[in-house]
């Protein structure tokens, strides 16, 4: 697949905002909870069916449902973005690893208004859709250096810190979620400091 210089400086211009975006409102999810000493209560709900609860308001006006909704979007921009470029995982098959994160992506944006099960199937398959994407990053090697790491850092994140400590409280570390933000933020450069290394290959 044969695609211009600019259009992949574009896409990878695309991926590189859209993750911003996304680890900055994780942050601003985070925020309240690292400084106001915030307390993470589930919205009023009904209950579908046992594991399906549904927000009873469905556009609230509050920063938690703009931040997931915002982030949700940006994920969604990010790798549809490398997809289209096949960043870091090249045109072959690992390619469709991308599928996994942008199914994450979607389910945090339904996540906004059916909580259970979308916001954790979001969080997880954003993960597992990285953890992929990273590892073929490390076999393609489109990506040079450090920079071919930050697909993995991000997929591996909770995996490290979030689910561990999910399983000995029981409940969501909220606090932990808005961390995860420094490693999409971190991909999201990574993302535009690989717009210099194709413009240098172009020469």
């Amino acid at each position: 697949m044969e695609i211009t210089t600019q259009t992949k400086i574009n896409y990878l211009k695309y991926a590189g905002t859209g993750y911003i975006i996304a680890g900055l409102a994780f942050i601003s999810f985070g925020f309240p909870f690292w400084f106001l000493n915030a307390v993470d209560e589930i919205p009023k709900h009904h209950n579908l069916l046992p594991f399906v609860i549904i927000v009873d308001d469905l556009f609230p006006m509050n920063l938690k449902f703009w931040s997931v909704t915002i982030c949700s979007i940006g994920l969604l921009i990010g790798s549809y973005s490398l997809y289209k470029v096949g960043e870091p995982t090249g045109f072959g098959t690992k390619r469709r690893f991308f599928y996994v994160a942008l199914l994450g992506g979607f389910c945090y944006f339904l996540s906004t208004w059916m909580l259970i099960p979308f916001a954790p199937l979001g969080a997880f398959l954003s993960a597992l859709g990285m953890i992929l994407i990273g590892i073929a990053s490390l076999k393609t090697k489109l990506w040079l250096g450090w920079k071919r790491f930050s697909p993995l850092l991000v997929g591996v994140f909770p995996f490290f810190f979030m689910y561990p400590l999910l399983l000995i409280t029981g409940q969501r570390p909220a606090a932990l979620i808005g961390c995860w933000g420094f490693s999409w933020i971190l991909l999201g450069v990574v993302c535009w400091l690989r717009i210099k290394e194709v413009k240098r290959l172009s020469r």
